[in-house]
């Protein structure tokens, strides 16, 4: 049997963790359902498969939380009213900079949680692939 070092979170690193957790699982939500209502069909497949990447997300976050979290849909139902508003240009504007936003809170837990290395790439794609989108 190997000799496991078991990794010791801290309080605020588990709120961090969990609070990340919650918005992966949130955002699973808003890209899905803003997929199904979202009239440029060519962006339909790329809201999915970033919702399929936020799952991901919310699993290797559960890795290291242990908590089962169910997704919310406030933040979905406001991104919808918004794009149907205000329309896509602006909608992918904001959705691109919470991306980016995201991929960089991550940075401080990188060091230790090896795994959000993966998350953190994925949300500045997620992010430099939205703003390509409104460009």
């Amino acid at each position: 049997m190997k000799n496991q070092k078991k990794l010791v979170i801290e309080t605020n690193e588990k709120i961090k963790l969990i609070k990340s957790q919650q918005g992966e699982l949130d955002a699973v939500i808003l890209y899905k359902k803003l997929s199904a209502v979202i009239k440029e069909t060519e962006y339909k497949e790329i809201f999915l498969k970033i919702a399929a990447d936020e799952g991901k997300h919310a699993g290797i976050l559960r890795s290291y939380t242990q908590e089962n979290l169910k997704p919310k849909g406030g933040k979905a139902a406001f991104i919808i009213i918004m794009y149907k508003v205000l329309g896509l240009k602006f909608t992918l504007r904001i959705l691109s900079k919470g991306e980016i936003k995201a991929a960089n809170e991550y940075a401080f837990l990188v060091n230790k949680f090896h795994k959000i290395n993966e998350i953190m790439k994925d949300e500045q794609r997620h992010g430099e692939l939205m703003r390509n989108m409104y460009m």
